[in-house]
């Protein structure tokens, strides 16, 4: 990675330094630590279930390296910049944005090679909520004479992680909901067109959140309707990261349909179909678009298809119980994907599996992207009844954030105050 990133400020540095900004103060300090969470996020995908870092270390005012974690159980993002840095290190400060490690793993202690470089000051944002590390490495680094700073802004490392301190504070799988809507609360028009609601720039945020889980998941009306492919597209991407996309490795989230009555592969490829129509995205193979990863359908377990219903090699078909009036259960759907080894999923759609997850409470996260449009009273809304008879009762979402994407809005929460019970149940030291 070269020393110094694209000048152009890309939406995914404002948004970092609009999330940083409520726990930040106008000194150096500060500003660096920001460059090292923005340097995480560049990070994401392979990195799961291993939490983004970003490093850099400064020295006489100036960064002389960085370093970024990339994949899971590779070099980490402070072994990187020491090793960038070489033996200018000594005397140097470091800035990382999470806790640095003191166990061993797939890698060494980050705590050592700090040490052993001659690293004069680490100042990190968040504490690791890893029982092995978390707030283990300040009293091993002042041992060996390394002043410590942190952390400085706990709260903007738990949402550029919040996948992973979920993990690892509840041991359950993440489930963010985003939607794009109009400024009537409107997904799509009562026909179902719902292409291009928002801009570019929101479409490129999109991207990034395909990015950062390890699933997208829509119903089986979306993949009729919008005919997905579920990738991460690095033009797309582009247009919310900007020039420094080109540090992304790009990785595609495992894709997954609900189609509780199995109607996707009953209508297009049961002997007996008889549909004129060219096949959706779901059943072109993997080596028709290289590195794609596989499509898993959950279907109800009385929706078997038919004898002889072809079943492309790239679709892996999984049973679940189903309501026949409520659907497929969405704790049953989790139970399953966290045992495929997928940590955090993104629900994109359509309609009926976004009122299921707001009535059920079933998502932990919920953005929602706005565009200043209306759509109409006939339009698609996804709000279901909550049959609420308070406004306090109603469901309302904890340390939102608000921020412009060109012409739409993005506003992103939580369902509770997750943050605050994962920093609370940290030991202290």
């Amino acid at each position: 990675m070269r020393l110094e990133y694209n000048s152009r400020v890309s939406h995914l540095r404002k948004l970092v330094g609009a999330a940083c900004s409520p726990e930040s103060a106008a000194n150096r300090d500060f500003a660096w630590l920001q460059d090292a969470c923005y340097a995480g996020l560049l990070g994401v995908g392979y990195t799961s279930p291993n939490p983004s870092v970003g490093a850099l270390i400064v020295k006489d005012g100036e960064v002389i390296a960085r370093g970024v974690h990339r994949i899971c159980g590779r070099e980490h993002a402070e072994a990187e910049a020491l090793s960038r840095a070489k033996g200018r290190a000594r005397g140097a400060d470091l800035y990382v944005s999470l806790e640095p490690c003191c166990h061993h793993g797939k890698q060494p202690p980050c705590v050592d090679a700090i040490a052993e470089a001659g690293i004069s000051r680490v100042i990190y944002a968040g504490d690791d909520p890893d029982p092995r590390t978390c707030r283990r490495a300040r009293p091993i680094l002042t041992k060996a004479g390394v002043n410590v700073d942190g952390p400085l802004m706990p709260h903007a490392m738990a949402r550029f992680n919040d996948a992973y301190y979920y993990r690892k504070t509840f041991d359950e799988l993440f489930v963010t909901l985003k939607l794009a809507m109009s400024l009537d609360g409107r997904l799509a028009l009562a026909g179902g067109d719902s292409q291009w609601l928002t801009g570019k720039t929101a479409l490129g945020y999109a991207h990034f959140l395909r990015q950062s889980h390890d699933a997208v998941m829509v119903g089986v009306g979306t993949v009729r309707t919008d005919n997905p492919r579920l990738t991460v597209r690095k033009a797309m991407l582009r247009e919310f990261v900007g020039a420094d996309t080109d540090y992304v490795r790009l990785r595609h989230p495992v894709r997954v349909v609900l189609d509780p009555d199995f109607s996707l592969l009953k209508d297009y490829r049961s002997p007996d179909s008889e549909l004129d129509r060219p096949a959706p995205n779901i059943f072109k193979m993997p080596e028709q678009r290289r590195r794609e990863p596989p499509w898993l359908v959950f279907v109800g377990a009385e929706g078997k298809a038919p004898a002889g219903t072809d079943i492309p090699e790239a679709i892996e078909v999984i049973e679940v119980p189903c309501d026949s009036a409520a659907g497929i259960e969405l704790a049953l759907v989790w139970e399953k994907l966290a045992q495929l080894g997928i940590h955090s999923v993104l629900v994109e759609g359509g309609v009926r599996l976004a009122r299921r997850l707001i009535s059920q409470r079933a998502f932990v996260r919920f953005d929602a992207i706005i565009a200043p449009l209306l759509l109409g009273g006939d339009a698609r809304t996804f709000a279901p009844d909550l049959e609420l008879k308070q406004v306090e009762e109603s469901l309302r979402l904890h340390d939102t954030l608000s921020f412009a994407l060109k012409r739409d809005t993005l506003i992103s929460g939580y369902a509770f105050d997750f943050a605050d019970e994962a920093l609370r149940g940290m030991p202290s030291q």
